[in-house]
């Protein structure tokens, strides 16, 4: 680890002006000892020394200065050397500077570039054994951080990346503590936080990371320094799963950096080519790839001529490139080799072991080699879990104590499937499709610890894609199992259970959150503390979203990141003093059927979906409070096409079109259910979250025309949920305000510089609704006073109705900058965003938008529908209104008042409120096609 960049940003030599000597040697004495001085902890021998350097006669000052400027040459040479990869000339040179019996601080300084050329060595055993032992040493707490940067290093070569995460981060908090924190050391530190992220799935917080580390580093170093290369080298690994041309982009801004440094043979360039042989493989240009990792293996091999594992990195990935060439026998060979060094390097744990076991089991079992693919799948997991040792593949670990947790998931599921393929194609024993969802068990327990360990939603979205190949695998086995065992009831029960998990978990948990809070005795002050600091957040990165000018971005990033920061240690201190808070907030079981039933009256069921688009199945779980059963249904090969060509069918009326997609729709979307149920809560699953069920045709039109459909919708009152969690969880809850209040918002004109159409329809649509209510009962804000402030204010919650008559637009890239529009005023820019309304406090019983495509959003494998409708149920709203397109406000209006009039003057449920309002818009005047009625969909119980 170098010393504080602002020593570096020059060529240093010997030569420089008395007062640059004088500034050279005072800051290497900061280093190794100022910054204990300046937070007044340093010990007395240390204030000793300096306050006898300040004090010192003028021939003690010049030797003082002397010796302090041989050392700063001593450690610029060291780095030359360690940049130019001299690495036994650099080790030779710290043993030399340490035989000259230098202070303590600098013997620490030595010692943790010692480290890092045993890192970079791959010598990890005796790096760690002189880290473990400078940590002991009395230093400064900046130098303490520099050790346990390369402890966290040194974790992370280990594949231990729960120590590297605990080091890094204790180096952090210690640089911003000595306020160090925007210095060379403190940007490596976020580098490696940076790659530790990106090791345990969590790229949202990995790409923080790295960007904060590349301002440090531009700043320092300028655009061409081999620090600015590193960092987009390390943004590259960042963006290669989830964008490859981005990843590709950053390793392409590396990559003549280090040439121009280092020439052709450098490790730098063999990690370049290996990074972009990467993302070539992805992008399928596999000769490009192949050319870059020989490129690579060549250089590894001649710096490296024993073996290190670097040189097995890139043979895995030549193994995986062969992989996908359809070359087998060339694949296996290299994942042989690879395993073989990695083996030496590392013993006989680590992730990096793991991951090639999977790679040969994957090989062995595509060759039907059943046995020896699960044996290497068990050997995989025994390779990263440090306690379990059991060759026996019927065994799985506990799920504690594991080194990678991706690899690990891996590992499991591809033992699962093995043994799932083995029982089809030879073997037909009973007892590999229960060691199977054994390990998919495993799975589902190890998917929970990894959630319950990241602290970012996007991060946790992202897992959940992951886990839906998981939760597919559980349903199919499960469901197979329910009809070739006698205990069908429990396998049908364990193929809902997977279904289930597989929707809304992270919205489930933000809940269970909020709701924590609300009840595990935290002190009002720490739940104010952490509204101020989300409320921040937000409103930050709203800023950032706006592509601001080079300087603000730098101050919007960094103040972001030490906010999550901050963040991040109130909820840990929370977890850790509140044990209700962790109890209730983590131990949410999965609803039970029995649960659910319990929950259902005779008229009601709940018809839960879940396609698996790898098998091309699609499943209805249909739960009414007598009876659970499951349909399995063959998904046709065009199902998005038809979902789509019926949704446009109903937004431009054409009824042939809905004829043919709304009858093949019909056929596995529409449940067989007993005469007596009369309502429907529907869990959809994948695309079928933005499809209007109640306009499906419950029987094939007569006629071709619309006013000939007897639709779903007027057979069944139908209302939406997210996952059958949330079901389970609102009925714990309290039915929200008893109270008949109501708050209606309605623009009518908008800004010009939104762009939008005035809605004059909506005036009319809010004076009706609110001549429905008592005056004293109601708040209407129009025109100006319907501005985001207003909204905003703390007035919300005290309403049980909320109705906003404007417009909406939904942002399928990024669901946070969906918005409603409002009104400007001095404070407010009137688009109140979904990460906005995350923050309001809501305790509503129903939450209307009238507005063009509120329930719309991003589509997530695992979470669903991402958009305003998902903040608005966070928020506190327990049933919500929204629209699948934009409709015409007359039309939209008589179908809203219609609704109120139902649910307050006949008392009837939400559902059957809409319900009845949608039949008559059917049968009366100039909006009785789909087109008016269907849009608008009930999201709750």
């Amino acid at each position: 680890m170098d010393l504080p960049a602002s020593l570096f940003l020059h060529s240093l030599t010997l030569t420089v002006s008395d007062r640059m000597k004088n500034f050279l040697c005072a800051a290497l004495a900061f280093v190794i000892l100022g910054p204990a001085i300046a937070q007044r902890k340093a010990s007395p021998k240390q204030k000793t020394v300096i306050e006898k350097g300040i004090n010192a006669p003028k021939d003690n000052e010049a030797l003082q200065k002397e010796t302090l400027l041989k050392q700063e040459a001593a450690l610029h040479k060291i780095d030359q050397l360690i940049q130019s990869n001299e690495t036994e000339q650099a080790l030779a040179l710290i043993q030399n500077e340490l035989t000259k019996n230098p202070s303590s601080g600098f013997t620490i300084v030595l010692e943790n570039k010692k480290s890092e050329i045993l890192i970079t060595l791959g010598k990890l055993t005796e790096a760690e054994t002189l880290l473990l032992a400078v940590k002991q040493k009395d230093a400064s707490e900046f130098l303490q951080a520099i050790t346990l940067t390369n402890l966290g290093n040194l974790y992370l070569n280990k594949g231990r990346n729960d120590l590297a995460l605990e080091s890094l981060q204790s180096a952090l908090t210690k640089f911003q503590n000595t306020g160090q924190s925007n210095t060379k050391e403190a940007a490596q530190c976020l580098a490696n936080l940076a790659l530790v992220y990106t090791y345990t799935g969590k790229y949202n917080q990995a790409k923080d990371n790295g960007l904060l580390a590349l301002q440090i580093r531009q700043q320092l170093f300028g655009e061409n320094s081999e620090e600015t290369a590193a960092s987009y080298n390390d943004l590259g690994l960042v963006y290669t799963s989830a964008d490859p041309d981005k990843a590709l982009e950053y390793y392409d801004k590396a990559l003549p950096i280090y040439e121009r440094l280092h020439g052709n043979t450098h490790p730098k360039i063999a990690i370049a080519n290996t990074n972009s042989g990467i993302i070539y493989r992805q992008l399928e240009l596999y000769g490009d790839a192949v050319n870059n990792f020989e490129t690579a293996l060549a250089i590894w091999k001649k710096i490296y001529p024993g073996g290190h594992p670097n040189e097995a990195f890139v043979l895995s990935n030549l193994g995986q490139t062969y992989v996908k060439m359809k070359n087998v026998k060339a694949a296996e060979e290299y994942f042989q080799k690879a395993l073989t060094i990695y083996q030496a390097a590392y013993g006989a744990k680590h992730p990096e072991i793991a991951s090639t076991l999977n790679q040969i089991g994957t090989l062995k079992l595509t060759e039907g080699k059943y046995d020896e693919a699960i044996q290497d799948f068990q050997k995989a997991i025994i390779a990263n879990v440090n306690n379990f040792n059991n060759t026996n593949t019927e065994k799985n670990p506990a799920i504690v104590d594991f080194y990678n947790g991706y690899v690990l998931l891996y590992s499991l599921r591809l033992k699962a499937e093995a043994l799932e393929t083995r029982y089809g194609a030879r073997s037909l024993k009973l007892k590999d499709l229960e060691y199977a969802m054994a390990s998919l068990h495993s799975c589902d327990t190890l998917i929970d610890n990894i959630r319950h360990h990241s602290t970012d939603e996007s991060d946790k979205i992202a897992l959940g894609e992951q886990a839906n190949e998981v939760y597919e695998d559980g349903v199919r086995i499960a469901q197979s199992m329910s009809e070739i065992t006698v205990n069908s009831k429990y396998y049908r029960e364990t193929a809902f259970y997977f279904a289930e998990k597989s929707k809304s978990a992270v919205l489930q948990e933000a809940i269970a959150d909020a709701n924590a809070k609300s009840f595990a005795g935290i002190p009002q002050a720490l739940v104010e503390e952490e509204k101020r600091i989300k409320f921040s957040l937000t409103f930050l990165t709203q800023k950032l979203s706006q592509k601001p000018a080079a300087e603000e971005e730098k101050y919007l990033r960094e103040s972001i990141f030490n906010l999550n920061r901050e963040y991040n240690e109130l909820i840990k201190k929370l977890e850790n003093e509140f044990p209700n808070y962790y109890n209730l907030k983590y131990n949410q079981a999965a609803p039970t059927i029995a649960h659910l039933q319990k929950a259902l009256d005779a008229k009601t069921a709940i018809v839960s979906f879940f396609i698996s688009e790898s098998h091309h199945r699609i499943y209805q779980f249909i739960i009414t409070s007598k009876k659970f059963t499951i349909r399995n249904l063959t998904l046709p090969d065009q199902f998005d096409r038809l979902v789509k060509g019926f949704s446009n069918s109903l937004y431009y009326s054409n009824s042939n079109i809905f004829n043919d997609t709304g009858t093949q729709l019909s056929k596995i979307l529409a449940p067989h259910l007993a005469s007596g149920i009369e309502e429907l809560i529907i869990i959809p699953s994948g695309k079928l979250g933005t499809l209007p069920f109640e306009a499906l045709p419950y029987r094939r039109p007569k006629d071709n025309d619309f006013n000939s459909v007897y639709y779903l919708s007027s057979r069944y009152a139908i209302s939406y949920e997210f996952s059958a969690g949330l079901i389970a969880q609102k009925s714990l809850e309290p039915a929200g305000s008893e109270s008949s209040t109501i708050f209606l918002c309605a623009p009518v004109q908008f800004p010009e510089k939104d762009n939008l159409n005035d809605l004059p329809g909506t005036e009319k649509e809010v004076a009706t609704i609110a001549g429905l209510f008592t005056a004293a009962a109601t708040s209407v804000v129009k025109h100006d006073e319907a501005n985001e402030s207003r909204v905003k204010s703390n007035d919300l919650k005290n309403f049980s109705y909320l109705h906003f008559a404007t417009h909406g637009v939904v942002d399928e890239n990024d669901p946070e900058q969906s918005r409603i529009f409002l009104n400007t005023n001095n404070e407010e820019d009137g688009n109140l965003f979904a990460g906005e309304i995350y923050n309001l406090d809501l305790n509503a019983k129903l939450a209307v938008l009238s507005a063009c495509q509120t329930g719309l959003g991003k589509l997530s494998k695992g979470e669903g529908v991402i958009g305003l409708s998902r903040a608005l149920i966070y928020a506190g709203s327990q049933n919500l209104i929204v629209s699948f397109w934009s409709v015409a406000d007359e039309s939209t209006a008589l179908l809203m008042t219609d609704f109120y009039k139902y649910h307050l003057q006949q008392k009837m449920s939400f559902r059957k409120a809409l319900q009845q309002s949608k039949i008559k818009m059917m049968k009366e005047g100039n909006f009785s096609a789909p087109y008016y009625w269907a849009p608008f969909v009930l999201i709750g119980n």
